[in-house]
């Protein structure tokens, strides 16, 4: 009787340490597959590129104004339309910040932002033939 006893207790440990090497190696491959389906997430993340929809926005500040501001736009239209002559910045296409504001930083074109756009429109108008780009559609009087 003892024998059996000590046999069965033998059996008994070798499974229990059987189940708990099983566990462990499960608990490990589940930690492996949630750390791959994190990897694949970031990279996705990371690949995957959004695109948001330009909008109008009309500046409201005075040829004073640095017109790279996201506070001085709004989607209301002027009043006046843009009129002549060209002193600043009337209109931009730009996407929304996600605070109801045009995105400076938004690439326009490869190592253009809408920022580096205005300026450059901005820059133009000291010229004497102002010119518009993919941001900047149109100038104003002050």
């Amino acid at each position: 009787m003892n024998k059996v006893v000590k046999r069965i207790i033998g059996t008994m440990s070798i499974g229990v340490m059987t189940l708990g090497i099983s566990m462990g190696a499960n608990a490990q491959s589940i930690k492996n597959e949630k750390e791959v389906k994190a990897d694949k997430e970031v990279k996705a993340s990371k690949e995957t590129k959004l695109v948001l929809a330009n909008q109008t926005w009309y500046f409201t500040g005075s040829s004073s104004d640095n017109p790279t501001t996201p506070s001085l736009y709004t989607t209301t239209p002027h009043s006046d339309g843009c009129p002549t002559p060209l002193q600043r910045i009337c209109t931009i296409e730009a996407p929304d910040n996600g605070s109801g504001q045009p995105d400076m930083s938004a690439p326009v074109l490869p190592g253009k932002t809408v920022a580096d756009q205005i300026n450059d429109a901005k820059d133009s108008l000291n010229t004497s033939s102002p010119q518009t780009n993919e941001t900047v559609s149109s100038f104003r009087k002050n």
